[in-house]
């Protein structure tokens, strides 16, 4: 059988719409990386997706979010072990916690693991997704992004704290994070794209909201629709399967470099796509 793509990397992909995002890629990848953060989850996963996809190369990476070490760890591994990437989909998630908790790093922690460390992940494996004919980012977000503002002088919410407002603050400065990054790569080899994938019954959602949700199947669909569909809508945003335009203040460039200004500041990392705001990557032959 012929594979769609060389390797694809899902963060979370031992439980909810990222363990079925993961079953449904297994078969469509030469290379498929399983991030989780506990081992067993992840070699209970592995034994599942192996015997069903026989041509597909699963790769364990056990990382906790909470900690940005461990984060350069895994990209470390995956640089390792890969040349190229055609597909990172940051949904690895946790719901607000309270009371208000830090990270090692000195983060909020909601907004380490749902924002920080994905775009830390992103820029560390920037290189290998520049790499091919055609690769996406698709990060995982959410609507109760819509209900709140960024602080942007109080992003780890030192004052006011609400875990719901922290939840959505962090999908919320993901969501701005890729517009501004689709805006930077619209004319290159590699797109990003966000995805709400609507309320599903995951454990997250139980735990934050607790109201009826949908199906998870139906969620790991819109998921893979955001990987597979075609672009074109500047700072592509999806709603479940419905391409939209996303946000006002999310089209804002002076918001998005700010936002990036302050990312990098938090992680003390350089974001590699900035420099492609004044130096544009061209689009490669590769295949």
């Amino acid at each position: 059988m012929n594979k769609k793509w060389a390797a694809a990397l899902v963060t979370g992909a031992t439980d909810g719409i990222g363990c079925a995002v993961a079953h449904r890629l297994a078969g469509l990848v030469d290379t498929l990386l399983i991030h989780g953060r506990y081992p067993t989850s992840l070699m209970e996963l592995a034994a599942s997706l192996a015997p069903a996809n026989p041509g597909t190369t699963i790769i364990p990476l056990k990382a906790d979010l909470a900690s940005l070490a461990e984060v350069r760890y895994m990209i470390n591994r995956v640089c390792g072990s890969l040349d190229r990437l055609d597909i990172l989909v940051n949904n690895a998630a946790t719901a607000g916690i309270y009371p208000r908790t830090l990270s090692a790093d000195g983060h909020e922690m909601t907004l380490q693991v749902n924002y920080l460390a994905p775009v830390m992940l992103t820029a560390g494996l920037f290189p290998l997704l520049t790499t091919p004919a055609h690769s996406r980012i698709v990060n995982v977000v959410c609507s109760p992004q819509r209900n709140v503002k960024l602080r942007w002088h109080d992003m780890s919410l030192e004052h006011r704290y609400h875990p719901v407002t922290a939840y959505a603050q962090s999908k919320l400065a993901l969501t701005l994070h890729t517009a501004g990054l689709a805006d930077i790569l619209a004319d290159s080899s590699c797109s990003a794209v966000s995805v709400d994938p609507g309320t599903a019954d995951t454990k997250l959602h139980r735990r934050a909201f607790g109201w009826p949700a949908g199906p998870v199947a139906a969620a790991a669909d819109c998921v893979l629709y955001a990987i597979t569909a075609s672009t074109g809508v500047k700072g592509s945003y999806f709603e479940q399967q419905l391409r939209t335009e996303p946000p006002t203040e999310h089209s804002s460039p002076h918001a998005q470099r700010h936002l990036d200004r302050i990312t990098a500041n938090m992680l003390n990392i350089h974001l590699p796509w900035v420099d492609m705001v004044y130096s544009p990557l061209t689009k490669t032959p590769a295949s």
